[in-house]
């Protein structure tokens, strides 16, 4: 029997969108592109996140008002319910992701580990 490995990784993909975990962040993030200020927030957040992680990519030196930066937008961001929400629920989806990566990659680590 051979099983096309790109239709059982188009299955796993609908069975993602299927499940709980990314049911209630579509929802979470519903909820934050309804409220303005939490949307912009959250946004602002990225931002800055994306920032930090191109200049630790090219080797640039993050400054420490940078970090400050980033620090008060989580820190802001956390304590909004709706951003909070938002947050737990993409902390839960990339558990699920991270296990799905855990057995998907079992193989190759099987190879090397012996």
């Amino acid at each position: 029997m051979s099983t096309n490995i790109y239709d059982t990784a188009n299955s796993l993909e609908k069975e993602l969108r299927d499940s709980q975990e990314y049911i209630t962040l579509v929802a979470a993030f519903n909820e934050v592109k309804k409220d303005e200020a939490a949307s912009k927030m959250y946004h602002d957040f990225q931002e800055v996140q994306m920032k930090l992680q191109q200049k630790q990519m090219s080797g640039e030196q993050i400054t420490e008002d940078e970090i400050a930066e980033a620090q008060n937008l989580a820190q802001t961001s956390g304590e909004n319910d709706v951003i909070k929400e938002l947050m737990e629920a993409e902390q839960r989806l990339s558990i699920l992701i991270e296990d799905l990566n855990r057995i998907i990659m079992k193989p190759v680590q099987d190879v090397y580990q012996g």
